[in-house]
């Protein structure tokens, strides 16, 4: 869901209407019981509704942990997956549509357990020789007790209009959530910061900047066709047209499953041009166990993936982590 009104400024006097929600929510709250870990549980979220770029960090971080000697668990939920759990994922044998496209490229670097009740999943956990927990997304949710939250905020489009859902993007507001925030990441991906950063900069002092950089394969034909769903489809094609020239690009809903027709359109395209097919990790895992011969096997075969980097002060925020959370590095 993207409205453009939510991204506007709006006048600081209706920032009353956050209070209307925040009690709903405390209400709500006090009814939930929450669960404390015997683990430590490093939360990787978001202020607003949508991908903000949450999945990367939280592979980074995984990555940035394990090199400090650290056996992570990343846990998530498995959107738009079937599949309830708790349940280990295997990137060879589950599907996008088991476990969700976000659970098989976690599995792809390391142990990854899909849960629908992330209590549930953290017992689970508990059970496997593992010293952290990594939740991807889960910030709001009150049932699993975090002991580290990272929130992931995109310059260009920062918190939005700081309203609450419906009237603007956040999931709760920043009042409300800000004591619990341990650390804010700045995503950079324009020139300009969103005006509502300021806002930002004024209730959290811990920010660290990363940028997100993708790597496009130097062999390409200079003619290329696009394929993606993720959350800043626009910073994948910028990239790419610095070298290559997009002939047609295919923007898809976040999550959205590439059906036969989707991947008959996109070949066709691609052979009408003479023109290579690029993709990212996210999009091409929803290919995963496709027929043999059939449109979907073929994109597959025929898709050259993006590679994603992040740059980013990592020994500042392993630092602050470890400080945060009284642990010793191994």
């Amino acid at each position: 869901m993207d409205i453009k009104f939510w991204w506007k400024k709006t006048p600081d006097f209706m920032l009353f209407i956050n209070f209307f929600f925040d009690f709903l929510v405390l209400i709500k709250n006090l009814f939930i019981k929450k669960y404390q870990s015997r683990l430590k549980v490093i939360c990787v979220g978001n202020f607003t509704l949508g991908g903000s770029g949450k999945t990367p960090m939280v592979r980074y971080l995984r990555e940035v942990l394990t090199k400090k000697g650290y056996d992570c668990a990343v846990l998530l939920r498995g959107y738009k997956g079937k599949f309830k759990g708790p349940l280990i994922v295997d990137i060879n044998t589950h599907l996008s549509s088991e476990v969700g496209d976000e659970a098989l490229l976690h599995a792809k670097d390391g142990l990854t357990i899909v849960s629908k009740s992330r209590v549930k999943g953290c017992k689970y956990i508990e059970k496997l020789d593992v010293d952290l927990i990594i939740l991807d997304d889960g910030f709001q949710n009150p049932s699993l007790i975090k002991d580290y939250n990272l929130i992931v905020v995109s310059s260009n489009r920062g918190i939005g209009n700081k309203l609450i859902f419906p009237f603007g993007p956040l999931r709760e507001s920043i009042r409300n959530g800000r004591e619990k925030v341990n650390m804010v990441i700045k995503l950079i991906n324009s020139k300009q910061d969103h005006h509502s950063l300021s806002y930002v900069h004024k209730y959290f002092s811990k920010i660290i900047e990363a940028e997100y950089l993708t790597k496009i394969n130097e062999d390409l034909s200079e003619n290329v066709i696009v394929y993606t769903g993720i959350a800043d489809p626009d910073k994948l094609i910028s990239s790419i047209i610095n070298n290559n020239k997009v002939i047609s690009s295919f923007i898809l809903k976040d999550h959205q499953e590439i059906n036969e027709s989707l991947a008959k359109k996109i070949l066709i395209k691609s052979k009408e041009n003479n023109a290579d097919i690029v993709t990212t990790e996210k999009d091409i895992v929803r290919l995963l166990g496709a027929n043999e011969g059939s449109f979907k096997a073929k994109l597959f075969l025929k898709s050259n993936v993006v590679d994603l980097d992040i740059k980013a002060d990592e020994e500042l925020l392993i630092n602050d982590i470890e400080d945060s959370l009284n642990i010793i590095r191994k």
